[in-house]
């Protein structure tokens, strides 16, 4: 480890160089487990593989189930509810701002109650960020980069993440996040976007979140169909690049690195990095902060390549978290 680095480690606690790391998601072992609790109830539910992360500003996280579920009537009554993030199984130890919590919490997320909808025989309840707190880095170093970030500059479009927010989302972050891609095609020409806010309700919906004023949003509501495509981790800096089509018209299909096949429903091209993907019909949306959450109906999806390893990606926070704990991680930078 060269001087420099060893300077940042000393003063940060980072040795991780970007904030956002890619990942195999496949490969990616020892994973945190999400635990829900609520107060004054000593029953937790595993939600690490279920829940959806749709929305950075504010946080929104939803939570798909089932109305048979014989805990979803006690969750539908909770206005708030916290997420544990622990590594291994949960165990009932102490309270934090009234939940049931484990002191081996890496982090916690305090939320509470936005939004509700019914997606066949699933529910889907919607929460936004109040609080969260976690241990990835050392307080006096979380206290540096906190006044580090203050006088840094923001790129143009970027959106600044106030106050907790911003450790909202990096707690968000600690689960990978499959990053996508779609593609939205009037016949002749089309666009591909990325997205890493979204994620399936079953096997016949899908939920997605776009900004609103992008013309990605715009794209979506007006040719109501869409393809999103998951795609080979290899291909994670021209993924980033494409980044910048979110603002972007429809252009000719020249413009973009296409693979040879094409859905088999909408007869839309697909990324030349598709793993597989999913034919998604626009159902309908609601809007949350900057986001409007879209619902779709699943038409059809299908599997490319099964010999891959799928884009994903986590914070730096909890990347440098992994590494400090000596957990096989290994991360591509852009």
């Amino acid at each position: 480890m060269g001087f420099k680095i060893q300077l940042k480690k000393i003063l940060t606690g980072l040795t991780v160089p970007q904030e956002y790391c890619c990942l195999e998601l496949e490969n990616l072992g020892d994973r945190l487990n999400v635990f829900l609790t609520l107060k004054d109830h000593h029953s937790r539910l595993d939600v690490s593989t279920s829940h959806l992360f749709l929305g950075y500003n504010p946080l929104i996280i939803g939570i798909p189930f089932k109305e048979s579920n014989s805990e979803y009537h006690r969750l539908d009554a909770a206005e708030e509810v916290c997420l544990n993030l622990v590594q291994g199984n949960f165990e009932e130890n102490f309270s934090w701002k009234g939940f049931p919590a484990d002191k081996r919490s890496v982090a916690r997320l305090n939320l509470r109650k936005i939004h509700k909808k019914v997606l066949g025989d699933d529910v889907v309840i919607f929460y936004e960020g109040v609080l969260g707190e976690h241990e990835f880095l050392k307080a006096i170093h979380q206290f540096v980069n906190h006044q580090k970030e203050k006088l840094q500059s923001r790129p143009a479009g970027n959106v600044g993440l106030p106050g907790n927010l911003l450790d909202q989302v990096r707690i968000a972050y600690a689960t990978p996040r499959i990053i996508s891609v779609i593609t939205i095609s009037d016949g002749a020409l089309l666009n591909m976007f990325p997205t890493d806010l979204h994620g399936p309700v079953g096997d016949n919906f899908y939920i997605g979140s776009l900004r609103i004023g992008g013309m990605a949003n715009e794209q979506v509501e007006l040719y109501k169909q869409l393809v999103l495509s998951e795609v080979d981790t290899a291909s994670c800096k021209q993924t980033y690049a494409l980044g910048k089509n979110h603002m972007l018209k429809l252009r000719k299909s020249d413009q973009f690195l296409l693979s040879d096949e094409r859905s088999d429903y909408f007869n839309v091209p697909l990324p030349e990095a598709v793993i597989r993907y999913r034919e998604l019909k626009h159902l309908d949306s609601f809007d949350y902060g900057i986001h409007r959450i879209h619902f779709y109906e699943v038409v059809n999806q299908k599997a490319v390549h099964r010999d891959r390893f799928t884009l994903a990606h986590i914070h730096q926070y909890y990347g440098q978290w992994r590494m400090d704990h000596h957990q096989q991680t290994t991360l591509f930078f852009r």
